[in-house]
């Protein structure tokens, strides 16, 4: 591979295009320009072994390769698809176990049921009901990835799609949880200083949260390519 490395030369300027061009998650996305690196340094070297001179043989293989315009919709399918399966197994598998565990916020309380009203119980019901019903949806999402993908005609659509649900459900369901924690503590304000309480509302918060990152860059990774340089 030293006969064709020129630090600067069209592959390095044809890979950091690249690197610029794609959006996705930071791991996958190195991995797969590592990988192209690869793949062109190995193509520039048969080109030498067959009696190219070094600059031409890169020149060469960097063609064959194919330009920006031609390969980035392909690499960003490929993002969006691991960034779309990614936020669905957070929701799949994060949001039941948040669900069931949400009763210790009030173990060995003094707050009594009785006080609550059936406003209340309504709203609770359909936040518990609502919670599994997109961990579900999230679980088919996950198949529609996997072995669903032979049967999608446009990947990248379906994991905008699944991005965009989960970023209105997250909004419709923090704002019911927070309708929720609000009459709780109409109806028990020791609750505001009641540890179990506090610790469950920043568990919450903090899995609530990054489940929002991550469907707000399934959604990014899902929009056009980064313009491409002039020599794509």
């Amino acid at each position: 591979m030293d006969g064709v490395s020129h630090g600067s030369g069209p592959i390095d300027v044809y890979v950091d295009g690249l690197a610029a061009a794609l959006r996705g998650q930071r791991q996958h996305r190195q991995e797969m320009v590592t990988e192209a690196r690869d793949s062109l340094l190995d193509a520039a070297e048969a080109y030498v072994e067959a009696g190219h001179d070094p600059l031409d043989a890169q020149r060469r293989a960097v063609a064959d390769f194919g330009t920006h315009r031609q390969v980035v919709p392909g690499y960003q399918a490929e993002l969006a698809t691991l960034q779309g399966r990614r936020t669905a197994t957070w929701i799949a598998l994060v949001l039941p176990v948040m669900t069931l565990l949400e009763p210790l916020m009030w173990w060995d309380t003094s707050w009594s049921t009785d006080r609550a009203s059936h406003v209340y119980w309504v709203l609770v019901d359909h936040f518990q009901y609502t919670s599994f019903l997109a961990a579900a949806a999230a679980g088919l999402a996950i198949v529609g990835f996997g072995w669903g993908s032979r049967f999608l005609r446009d990947g990248l659509q379906y994991a905008r799609l699944v991005g965009q649900a989960t970023v209105v459900f997250l909004g419709m369901h923090a704002l019911l949880g927070a309708t929720v924690f609000v009459l709780s503590l109409r109806q028990w304000p020791a609750a505001a200083t009641w540890p179990p309480v506090l610790i469950g509302m920043v568990v919450n918060t903090a899995a609530f949260g990054y489940a929002g990152c991550l469907a707000v860059r399934c959604v990014s990774a899902t929009r056009r390519p980064r313009s491409q340089p002039a020599t794509a």
